[in-house]
């Protein structure tokens, strides 16, 4: 194309967004990277919300095509508006997309899919240098609720969840996790509902009146339903009308019966506790009997399967004992039926029967809890190939 004004870019991004995905690189050629970057991220700019992290952050956008790209940073500061600069500084955070991808997601006439639109690139010692001593998770949280505004502005998966993450300064979202689109893909039919949620680990360590961001995520998201959380520390501070917290180890299994006798069962079992590979397998065992058919059992934090310090193993295939080891078992489990072994499924964990579903996503895991006795594959169907 020869005319390269904003608009005219505006519409043959949007033509092109609209078209065959195969024919977007051509589009995109001929465009050209320097005029469809600026363009894009001066929409994604335009798209944002008024920022609401408590001090200025600033976050990289890099757009890249064809092994070039074009480096922004994007100024955000409470209750202004989202400033663009071309610029290849090292910002704390950096987004970097491919262009074809960022033209979908702004242009495009499906919405954007939750993970998988851009890499993420972030600073681990500024934010060690430079947060405040004396409050040293506000710089944390600020870039938190930074990173939420520019990201609802190129994808709407879990939109109001994030939102609420980033309010309550729950880290499931927005730095170091990026769990609440995926919880809200499996959550979402269960809203409306009077659901128990349970949730492992309340954060704030020792401090009885500090931490449970993600019980009031849950307890905004689920209007209707009670949230119980457990934690090694006392947290009665927190305690308010649908909000319940209880002390103990879910390393002890004692603990652990006695809670769901109590409370249970539960629609949702959240574990987000001590990440101790050990903990995690006692916990899965005690609790996922006492998550209700047509409910769900929730794993973070998986890359502590590799951590030996967690209890993992140092090696780039964690097994037995791990939780990764405990989710390859499940695969098994869900096939418990067609096992071929003599004993034909006489081996099968407890668990085998009501599992019926397993999705795993980058360090965290959600189990679906209900029947799982369809029957083996008819005896009719050949066991063996003969037509090779």
């Amino acid at each position: 194309m020869t005319a390269t004004t904003p608009v005219l870019v505006a519409r043959e991004l949007t033509r092109a967004a609209g078209g065959p995905a195969r024919e977007l690189p051509a589009a995109l050629d001929g465009i050209g990277l320097e005029d469809a970057a600026t363009v894009a991220v001066a929409e994604l700019v335009a798209r944002c919300g008024v920022p609401i992290n408590t001090d200025e952050a600033s976050i990289g956008v890099s757009v890249a095509h064809r092994g070039e790209r074009v480096d922004h940073v994007l100024r955000l500061v409470r209750g202004g508006s989202v400033r663009a600069e071309r610029s290849a500084e090292q910002a704390p955070c950096r987004l970097v997309f491919e262009l074809a991808d960022l033209v979908v997601a702004l242009y495009g006439s499906q919405p954007s899919p939750p993970v998988g639109t851009h890499r993420f690139e972030r600073l681990d010692d500024w934010f060690m240098t430079n947060g405040d001593p004396a409050d040293p998770f506000r710089i944390i949280e600020s870039y938190m609720k930074a990173m939420t505004t520019v990201l609802a502005a190129v994808s709407t998966a879990g939109r109001e969840l994030n939102a609420l993450a980033a309010k309550h300064v729950a880290d499931k979202w927005g730095l170091w996790h990026w769990f609440t689109p995926h919880y809200d893909r499996h959550f979402e039919r269960l809203r409306a509902e009077p659901v128990r949620v349970l949730e492992i680990g309340i954060g704030g360590y020792g401090d009885p009146d500090v931490g449970g961001g993600s019980l009031r995520v849950w307890r905004d998201y689920f209007p209707r339903g009670h949230v119980f959380g457990i934690d090694y520390f006392a947290k009665n501070g927190l305690d308010e009308e649908r909000i319940t917290t209880i002390q103990g180890s879910q390393d002890d299994s004692e603990f652990l019966r006695a809670l769901a006798a109590e409370h249970g069962p539960f629609d949702i079992v959240i574990d987000d506790g001590s990440h101790i590979n050990g903990h995690i397998l006692t916990t899965f065992r005690e609790l996922f009997p006492h998550v209700r058919n047509g409910g769900l059992y929730v794993v973070e934090d998986l890359w502590t399967a590799y951590a030996p310090g967690y209890g993992g193993q140092a090696t780039s295939s964690a097994g037995e004992g791990t939780s990764i080891g405990l989710l390859k078992s499940v695969v098994d489990a869900l096939h418990y039926e067609e096992w071929t072994s003599p004993d034909e499924g006489a081996d099968a964990p407890s668990y085998a029967a009501s599992t019926v579903g397993l999705h795993v996503y980058r360090n965290i895991a959600f189990l679906e809890k209900g029947v799982n006795a369809e029957g083996r594959i008819p005896s009719f169907a050949p066991r063996t190939v003969d037509y090779y």
